[in-house]
């Protein structure tokens, strides 16, 4: 009876989070694709929020892991990146974040600080991984067919979380990173990369968006989104924490929302670049 009792109850629970994420998602979904439609200052604008939000949950997680950053700074600098990627002036991203670099060392060393240029070096990663990156979605964007394009890798990079989740959930038995992410499987992840290839192809078959095979772009982006979720997975085990933050119920902080499309997103603008 009491077994009876717990298995009901961890089925209920499971229910439950799955039901806030689905009402997460039929919430946003409208809100991305309509911003990701109209591109322009609305589209900026979605990227911004996210990526502050993302640089919130970032500084989060360095503190945890005893390494605080300086979060105005770090705001500030994050609008600057993406500013200055919507008004394509990418020659001003190097210097802005070695000013960043500069001035978060420069702190250090008049606090007396016994790490100052790894406190720099912090820095300088947390403005990569939550503003550089997140600037390649107004980057493809920007393409020609970029709202074709995007949407691609929207939906492939879905697709291979939604297949990896639930192939994993019903076959996993191997585990793919057991030190990083115990619950990841191998199974998971070829059955993401099944369904990434597949939606993929099927998308490009409709708009003609890239000129290698959409199953082929699908590969890449399933391949990429794995490697996104298990970078974010890594950084949320050394800062001790679940998720990345709480603001998305059902899915835990924005990082955890994007983490796979941090990765999938760039391979496939400098994919499309190259093959241009």
């Amino acid at each position: 009876m009491v077994e009876y009792l717990e298995n009901r109850g961890a089925g209920l629970g499971f229910m439950s989070s799955l039901a806030k994420r689905v009402i997460t998602a039929v919430l946003l979904i409208p809100i991305i694709l309509g911003c990701l439609y109209w591109g322009g200052l609305a589209f900026f604008v979605l990227v911004l929020a996210a990526s502050l939000v993302a640089m919130f949950e970032l500084k989060v997680m360095l503190e945890e892991m005893n390494q605080p950053a300086p979060g105005v700074l770090l705001y500030a600098s994050t609008a600057g990146i993406l500013l200055a990627i919507y008004c394509q002036q990418e020659l001003l991203l190097a210097p802005l974040m070695l000013l960043v670099f500069v001035l978060v060392a420069v702190k250090g060393l008049i606090s007396q600080d016994i790490q100052p240029f790894r406190r720099g070096g912090l820095a300088l990663f947390t403005l990569f991984y939550g503003a550089f990156l997140p600037g390649h979605f107004l980057l493809l964007r920007s393409r020609p067919q970029g709202f074709a394009l995007l949407l691609m890798v929207l939906l492939g990079t879905w697709a291979a979380d939604t297949g990896a989740y639930f192939v994993g959930m019903r076959w996993g038995r191997h585990r793919l990173a057991p030190q990083i992410s115990p619950k990841k499987s191998v199974e998971g992840a070829l059955g993401g990369l099944v369904l990434a290839a597949l939606v993929t192809q099927y998308v490009n078959s409709q708009l003609q968006v890239v000129l290698v095979p959409g199953w082929l772009t699908g590969l890449v982006v399933g391949v990429a989104a794995a490697a996104g979720d298990l970078f974010e997975s890594a950084l949320k085990r050394e800062a001790g924490v679940k998720d990345s933050g709480w603001i998305l119920p059902g899915h835990g902080g924005v990082l955890d929302r994007i983490d796979s499309l941090l990765f999938s997103v760039p391979v496939v603008y400098y994919l499309v670049r190259w093959l241009s």
